[in-house]
């Protein structure tokens, strides 16, 4: 993908996020980088994990190599789902909260905005359990 698509896309996606989540749209972007799904688990994980895209603030968004941004619906809402965690951190949304309640709040406005993506593109969505999910650890900093 060419960075102007790209910045098309992340302008469109930007647009349909503050749109879904009422979050102010950036005065910039985040550095979007492909790269091997191995490559992020070992950065995020550590080891080999499920991890198939990461929003990190120094690194930006890291997303599989092998996702389609430009013509994959799903490859495009995990991208929405990344660029929402760059717009929580730019806008400090849940900054208040206590760590744990607060990755888990994240978690749960981000996927509830990657699904409302797919179902308003014509795309389904998403099971609820992606974004109330009840085998995430439970919280015990609230």
């Amino acid at each position: 993908m060419t960075e102007q698509a790209l910045d098309v896309l992340m302008l469109t996606l930007f647009a349909v996020i503050s749109s879904i989540g009422g979050h102010q749209a950036p005065d910039h972007y985040p550095t979007v980088s492909q790269m091997p799904r191995i490559e992020i688990a070992m950065r995020i994980c550590g080891s080999d994990c499920r991890v198939h895209a990461a929003y990190h603030s120094e690194s930006g968004v890291m997303i599989d190599d092998t996702l389609d941004l430009q013509r994959d619906p799903f490859g495009q809402s995990v991208l929405v789902h990344e660029l929402v965690h760059f717009l929580q951190d730019a806008n400090g949304t849940f900054a208040a909260m206590a760590p744990c309640k607060r990755q888990y709040e994240r978690e749960r406005e981000a996927y509830w905005i990657q699904d409302q993506y797919l179902q308003r593109i014509g795309h389904g969505g998403m099971t609820g359990v992606h974004y109330s999910n009840r085998l995430w650890p439970r919280c015990f900093d609230e």
